[in-house]
């Protein structure tokens, strides 16, 4: 695998070791930069996708109760609940992983402005 693996015209074998640290690190950056660009896109995919109703909202179901939870807290918007589901297909997780992560955008955005900045 390492021989597909190219950085320039210069073989992932033949790098130094602060030079493969440089490549480590310049790839966690890329990591980083999708993985905002992802919430950015959940908190949006969510603002397209308003509750007709308060009972249509995606919540987050209590074991042993009838109780459920927002996906997201106090301040930040409902969701409905059938776009959970489309997003995680589109991504390839669950709709519990897809709930996750809209609520975790919808918590920065609203509840945490200075850290989604």
């Amino acid at each position: 695998m390492s021989e597909a693996m190219v950085t320039g015209e210069v073989g992932v074998d033949d790098l130094t070791t602060s030079a493969l640290l440089a490549a480590l690190r310049d790839r966690k950056a890329v990591e980083d930069r999708a993985a905002a660009d992802q919430l950015d896109l959940a908190a949006r995919w969510a603002d397209l996708h308003p509750p007709e109703s308060i009972h249509l909202a995606a919540a987050f179901t209590t074991p042993g109760s009838e109780h459920e939870e927002p996906i997201a807290g106090d301040g930040c918007p409902l969701v409905a609940e059938f776009c959970v589901a489309e997003l995680g297909a589109v991504l390839g997780i669950s709709s519990t992983a897809a709930k996750k992560l809209i609520g975790h955008a919808l918590e920065l955005r609203h509840r945490l402005p200075r850290l989604w900045a």
